[in-house]
């Protein structure tokens, strides 16, 4: 009999005559009315029975091969579709992805080219993902949440801005079936598709994105809840769904060119606190606004808007922002 039956049948065995030792065990401390007793009998049951699945788990992963993931050294790195062992899942379509990666110890950038096969359904994410899995455990990215939600893998998809995990991978592909994608513009990189938004964080928190009420005892000991009718909520809930993943900041050509222009995500956070009926700080927020590296310091290109994955128009909120500024400046204390 080979070693691997024999392994198997004392494992199955085990699933089988353990149990039925334990349950004989429990009767007879139900029979005793020993509480404690039963109690342990039950935890050693259940700990015995996962000890046995987990090994058959194990042993079944570590029999077939294709279930891992490869351990990718030498001259298995970058050989493309090599890696993939020659099979091409139905109905998936050959891709070929350029990645422009940033060495941070030479400062220089270097091109990197994958052949992969995905179908209709794979993201961006998706793929990267699967590079580095299968083809360059050494590429570097930023992702979280795959669900659009927490803005980490903001990058750059043939010249346009996206969040990796919700764009479609074969509907940015150009015409020889191929994408390039490279970190963000508008932020210093770290390394290959990691950027360093220290600088964004900073700009954000300057504009004071939170409520204010002069009040100091009442945010601590209110006992009443603060209002609103559903006409001041529509005034500045438009503006509140910014994910902070810096898309915009990326596509405007201002942030771009002018590395003290605060920028539309932090100036569409002002005009949102502005509309905010239970904010108390509107005066001193047009103020700080006023000026060449605040509301005017926008050209109105619009492309923050465009490239915004959660609808929230940047642009006209700095518009906004302008009128509120020239029109009722003072209007709210």
């Amino acid at each position: 009999m080979k070693r691997d039956s024999r392994f198997m049948i004392l494992l199955y065995a085990g699933m089988v005559l353990v149990p039925l030792l334990l349950f004989a065990y429990l009767v007879a401390a139900i029979a005793y009315h020993s509480a404690e007793t039963l109690m342990l009998g039950i935890a050693a049951l259940w700990m015995i029975i996962f000890g046995i699945v987990g090994s058959i788990e194990i042993y079944a992963h570590g029999r077939n091969p294709e279930e891992r993931l490869p351990m990718l050294k030498g001259n298995d790195i970058k050989k493309g579709l090599e890696s993939e062992r020659g099979r091409r899942p139905k109905g998936a379509e050959e891709v070929t992805v350029r990645i422009k990666r940033f060495n941070p110890q030479t400062k220089r950038f270097d091109n990197e080219s994958y052949s992969v096969y995905e179908d209709r359904l794979a993201t961006v994410l998706d793929t990267l993902l699967k590079i580095k899995s299968q083809h360059d455990n050494t590429l570097s990215m930023r992702y979280s949440c795959r669900m659009g939600i927490c803005g980490s893998c903001g990058m750059v998809a043939n010249g346009k801005p996206i969040l990796a995990c919700e764009t479609n991978l074969l509907s940015q592909l150009d015409e020889d079936k191929s994408i390039t994608v490279e970190p963000m513009h508008g932020h210093p990189v770290l390394k290959d598709l990691v950027t360093d938004f220290d600088d964004f964080f900073a700009k954000h928190e300057s504009v004071e994105p939170h409520l204010y009420r002069k009040d100091k005892v009442e945010q601590y000991s209110t006992d009443k809840e603060y209002r609103q009718t559903k006409r001041e909520v529509n005034q500045f809930l438009p503006y509140s769904y910014c994910i902070m993943c810096g898309l915009c900041m990326d596509a405007c050509p201002v942030v771009n060119s002018n590395t003290e222009f605060v920028g539309p995500q932090a100036l569409s956070q002002v005009y949102r606190y502005y509309k905010d009926s239970r904010d108390q700080n509107g005066k001193r927020r047009l103020l700080d606004s006023d000026n060449l590296h605040g509301a005017w310091g926008c050209e109105f290109s619009g492309s923050c808007s465009k490239a915004c994955p959660k609808g929230v128009d940047p642009a006209s909120a700095i518009q906004l922002l302008k009128a509120s500024i020239i029109a009722d400046f003072g209007e709210k204390e």
